[in-house]
């Protein structure tokens, strides 16, 4: 359902502002973090429907920002869909192992982001009820 708060945590300002591009055309509503330390503390404060979530950042990278949400009792049931360039497989079961609810790789399709962003909220409502 539009409307839903979206989290994008990445250190690419590009990355993030078509990001909100994209999900705002959708309706949906944004809050962009720039650091994997940023990414969690904002989590705490705005309590986001889903995370999207880079890797490869300074300090704190994306799959210690999964682990850490995963343990957070506000956000351990948050989805957390990884968009990163790493696209080995090894990093894609590294993603899903930290607790990522879904993988996708850059250069992405936003029709393709989009569908799954849909998908995951859908499947979180329905494990809520």
């Amino acid at each position: 359902m539009p409307g839903e708060k979206i989290l994008i945590v990445d250190d690419d300002n590009q990355i993030t502002t078509l990001i909100e591009f994209i999900l705002k055309k959708e309706g949906y509503s944004t809050v962009v973090a720039h650091s994997g330390e940023d990414g969690i503390n904002t989590a705490r404060e705005e309590f986001p429907d889903l995370v999207i979530l880079d890797l490869m950042m300074p300090g704190m990278d994306g799959y210690q920002v999964c682990k850490t949400l995963r343990t957070d009792e506000k956000n351990k049931d948050v989805p957390v869909l990884m968009l990163t360039a790493l696209g080995m497989g090894k990093d894609f079961e590294k993603g899903l192992v930290s607790g990522a609810s879904w993988y996708i790789t850059k250069p992405f399709e936003s029709q393709h982001l989009i569908k799954r962003i849909k998908y995951l909220l859908e499947l979180k409502k329905k494990e809520s009820l």
